[in-house]
């Protein structure tokens, strides 16, 4: 089974994790590690330095943001281990990534999924369209 990283500054990554664990049950193979206030980059690479040798076998690595520190990370140790780098991660997209991972997946297979435009997750929805003002259902209550 691919093995999935999620990095992130400050506990984004975890609460992402906590998220996706509510939504889709608990996770094999997942592990989230977040850059602390006040944590330096050295300490921080070595982290995930051990995180990726404890992973062992293919793995995606998902950071909030390109340019950061994790991000930093993550690249530099790209050029010890093999896994694919990416960033922007959200819910939506993590949702469809491990509804998707099986035993037999593919990094390159988890990768394209992650990458498709459908789970950026973004979309501004117009609740008064169509005439009217209209609310969104926020219960399965008549009222």
């Amino acid at each position: 089974m691919v093995n999935i990283l999620l990095l992130s500054h400050g506990p984004f990554c975890e609460g992402l994790l906590a998220s996706l664990e509510m939504i889709a049950g608990p996770q094999k193979n997942i592990q989230a590690l977040q850059l602390h206030a006040g944590q330096s980059p050295d300490d921080y690479r070595d982290k995930v330095d051990e995180a990726l040798v404890a992973l062992r076998g293919e793995t995606m690595v998902f950071i909030d943001l390109k340019g950061g520190t994790p991000y930093n990370t993550a690249g530099f140790l790209k050029s010890k281990y093999s896994f694919d780098l990416i960033t922007g991660m959200n819910l939506p997209m993590l949702i469809s990534v491990l509804t998707m991972r099986t035993e037999e997946s593919s990094v390159a297979e988890l990768s394209k999924i992650a990458l498709d435009p459908l789970n950026a997750g973004i979309e501004l929805i117009n609740l008064s369209e169509n005439g009217g003002k209209k609310h969104a259902k926020l219960s399965l209550n008549k009222d």
